[in-house]
C-alpha cells in the first residue's frame, strides 16, 4: 500500500512506544507494520519506535502522553492510570461480542466518537489499532471446579473482568507483560489472564501454569489503541490525520485476518491443559458482572455496555437467520 513517499526534510518526529514486547505474536507485528506504513506513506510524519519501557514505564503510558513525555503509544486502555471504566469497556467487554461486531460498533455506531469525547477531557486522542481473536479464559495452577476456588487465587488480569473475580473472592493485580513470568516464579501471583493462546504460549504460561480455560469470558474480542497527545494530534494536518487513521484501520484488519487461523494450531498443541469452566462458575461470573454494573457510579458504563450488546444482537440477526441449517 503506497500513498505518499515521505521526502520531507522537516518531518515531525513522534516518540512512539509499544506496551508489548516487539517479539510478541500479533502485537509485535501490528506495531512494526504501522511504523513502516506511516513512515513510508504519511508525508511529514516520522514515528520513532521503542518497545515497552523504552521511553516510559508501561503503567505510566497515558500519564506520560498527557504530560508530553511521550507522544503516542500502542496500548490497551485498561493500562490507563486514569481508571476510567468507559475506556476499559472499549478495550474489553466481559461476556462480550465477536470482533467484527465490536469493530462495527466502534466505527459505524459512533463508538470511536464517544470514546474521544471522554479522551479529549484528558488531553488524549484514541483510535483502534489492533483487534485480537478470543483470548483464553485464564491460566491457573489448579482446576476451577467451584466459585470457592477463586478465593485461593491471586491473578494478573486486564480489564473490567477484574471486578468479577474480586467479587468472587480472588485477589487481582495488574502487571505489564515483562513482569508476569518473574512474578509467577516469585510466587507473587498464581494465575494469569493475558492474551490469545498463541501469545500466552510465547510468554511461557504453559510451562508455568497447569491449566487454561474456555470460554473467553473476559475478552471474547479485544481492541487495542493508538493513543496520542491531543495537542500533537491537532497539530497534524487534516490530510495527515486522515492518512494515519486509514493506515491504522488497514493495519488492524490485515493483522486480524492473518492471526485467527493460527490460534487453532496452538489450541491443539496445548489441548491437554485445556479445561472448561463449569456452568455454575460461569453463572456466578455473570451474576458478579451484573452486580458490578448495578453499583453506584457505574451507570454510564452499564448504559454503554447495554448499547454495545444490543447493537451486537442487531448486527448478528440477519446472519443468524440466514445461516441456520447451513
Amino acid at each position: 500500500m503506497k500513498i505518499h513517499k515521505n521526502h520531507c526534510c522537516c518531518s515531525r518526529s513522534l516518540r512512539f512506544q509499544s506496551s508489548y514486547t516487539l517479539d510478541t505474536p500479533i502485537l509485535g507485528k501490528v506495531f512494526t507494520d504501522l511504523v513502516f506504513k506511516i513512515n513510508n506513506n504519511v508525508m511529514g510524519v516520522q514515528l520513532k519506535p521503542r518497545g515497552p519501557d523504552g521511553y516510559v514505564p508501561v503503567p505510566e503510558t497515558e500519564k506520560a502522553i498527557q504530560e508530553g513525555k511521550l507522544d503516542c503509544a500502542f496500548t490497551g486502555l485498561s493500562y490507563s492510570f486514569l481508571q476510567n471504566s468507559i475506556y476499559e469497556l472499549y478495550t474489553t467487554v466481559p461476556f462480550g461480542l465477536s470482533g467484527d461486531a465490536y469493530i462495527s460498533y466502534l466505527f459505524e455506531e459512533g463508538g470511536v466518537d464517544k470514546l474521544n469525547q471522554e479522551a479529549g477531557k484528558d488531553g488524549l486522542f484514541m483510535y483502534p489499532m489492533a483487534l485480537l481473536p478470543p483470548e483464553t479464559g485464564g491460566w491457573f495452577q489448579k482446576e476451577i471446579e467451584s466459585v470457592e476456588d477463586f478465593k485461593d487465587i491471586t491473578i494478573r488480569i486486564f480489564g473490567l473482568g477484574r471486578n468479577i473475580l474480586e467479587n468472587l473472592g480472588a485477589k487481582t493485580v495488574f502487571l505489564p507483560q515483562t513482569e508476569i513470568i518473574p512474578s509467577l516464579k516469585d510466587g507473587l501471583i498464581n494465575a494469569v489472564e493475558f492474551s490469545t493462546i498463541e501469545v500466552d504460549a510465547q510468554l511461557g504460561l504453559p510451562e508455568n501454569l497447569n491449566y487454561w480455560y474456555a470460554p473467553s469470558w473476559n475478552q471474547l474480542s479485544t481492541v487495542l489503541y493508538f493513543v496520542i497527545n491531543l495537542k500533537k494530534w491537532n497539530s497534524l494536518s487534516r490530510e495527515q490525520q486522515n492518512l494515519i487513521k486509514l493506515l491504522l484501520k488497514e493495519n488492524m484488519y490485515s493483522n486480524y485476518i492473518s492471526s485467527n487461523a493460527n490460534q487453532i494450531d496452538f489450541l491443539e498443541k496445548y489441548k491437554s491443559q485445556l479445561r472448561t469452566f463449569p456452568k455454575r462458575v460461569l453463572d456466578a461470573m455473570r451474576d458478579a458482572w451484573e452486580q458490578w454494573l448495578n453499583e453506584p457510579g457505574n451507570e454510564n458504563t452499564k448504559k454503554e455496555y447495554e448499547n454495545i450488546k444490543s447493537y451486537a444482537v442487531k448486527y448478528n440477526a440477519y446472519d443468524n437467520i440466514m445461516s441456520r441449517a447451513v
